[in-house]
């Protein structure tokens, strides 16, 4: 499934994919703090929470984040210019 489309070009089991997606997501909020400790990287979470990991999945990780960002941010723009009234 390629979910770096528009919402409007998503087919009725993609749109149920994505839905099902947000119902069990967590949401996360802005980090408290990111740290090194002993060869790890550590991630406070807005609620307290904190996750370890390795230094080259943080990499792979921010790396993913950053392409997931933009995609959506496109998506979005994409899909508002799309309702306005030609």
């Amino acid at each position: 499934m390629d979910l770096d489309k528009p919402k409007s070009l998503l087919n009725s089991e993609e749109i149920d994919q994505v839905a099902n997606h947000l119902a069990s997501a967590k949401e996360y909020g802005d980090p408290r703090q990111v740290w090194v400790e002993d060869g790890h990287v550590f991630v406070e979470g807005h609620d307290g929470e904190i996750v370890s990991m390795a230094p080259a999945v943080a990499i792979k990780m921010g790396r993913m984040l950053g392409e997931a960002g933009a995609a959506s941010l496109i998506n979005n723009v994409m899909d508002e210019s799309a309702k306005k009234p030609v």
